[in-house]
């Protein structure tokens, strides 16, 4: 696995976002258990018509590194109307191309190392 360090996250999530057009919820990458190492980078998203806890995170299923999407459970729910429904299905869209981004550029960086 290669090594992912916030730094490196950051410039992938940086990359991601400079590639992007229009609105976008708020991204901000964090050391996971605060100690650098192959599983630190943790992607936090702030959705803009909910306040579920959301992030991205490297975790390694069957030997294989993937980009896991993580939805924090709620305490209470929550209503949108038409407009804010729309809202949350682009920050969703945007969530998971930024997934798939961050799979791409794991995918990317295990093969430089093969």
């Amino acid at each position: 696995m290669p090594y992912r360090d916030q730094a490196t996250v950051e410039s992938w999530v940086t990359e991601f976002i400079l590639r992007q057009q229009g609105i976008y919820p708020d991204v901000a990458v964090l050391e996971q258990n605060y100690v650098a190492g192959p599983d630190s980078g943790l992607v936090v998203v702030s959705l803009r018509t909910a306040s579920t806890v959301t992030y991205i995170q490297p975790v390694v299923d069957a030997g294989i590194p993937r980009w896991v999407v993580t939805f924090e459970p709620r305490s209470e729910s929550f209503d949108l109307d038409a407009v804010g429904v729309a809202k949350l299905s682009a920050d969703l869209l945007t969530l998971s191309e930024l997934c798939a981004h961050l799979q791409r550029k794991t995918d990317e960086a295990r093969a430089a190392l093969a």
